[in-house]
């Protein structure tokens, strides 16, 4: 005897093998830029100035800090090692603007030390990061 269900009926599961491949209406295409492009740009905004400042300062090698700037640092008592880890992990606090020279500029600060240390960091595109003086 056979009665009938009052249970709705589920529908079968598809497996796998059965289902229908899903069609995509475009390709995805990652367009990327070349950073840092290799010509220097007329815009550039504050995370790429970051950006490319600490690139550039992971090799200790590419700051270079002038006659001035060590001056300012020996009068301040700022060291080098002072001045370095304030652009490798300082945050920005002016800038990034074309100075006199035409090249992008920015003031880095970080406390270290006990003190708050400003950099001015002058970029020269894309290979070095001249600091002007430090305070």
């Amino acid at each position: 005897m056979n009665e009938p269900d009052d249970k709705p009926r589920r529908p079968k599961k598809i497996q796998a093998a059965e289902a229908q491949p899903v069609r995509a209406s475009a390709k995805v295409v990652q367009i990327g830029r070349a950073f840092p492009p290799a010509q220097q740009p007329d815009r550039l905004n504050s995370a790429d100035a970051l950006k490319l400042v600490r690139m550039l300062a992971a090799d200790s090698n590419n700051i270079v800090v002038i006659k001035h700037a060590r001056a300012r640092g020996r009068q301040r008592s700022i060291t080098r090692p002072q001045i370095e880890r304030c652009i490798q992990m300082g945050s920005i606090t002016e800038g990034p603007f074309i100075n006199s020279h035409g090249s992008w500029q920015v003031n880095l600060s970080r406390f270290t030390a006990g003190e708050q240390i400003t950099c001015v960091v002058a970029i020269d595109w894309p290979s070095r990061l001249i600091i002007v003086t430090t305070f």
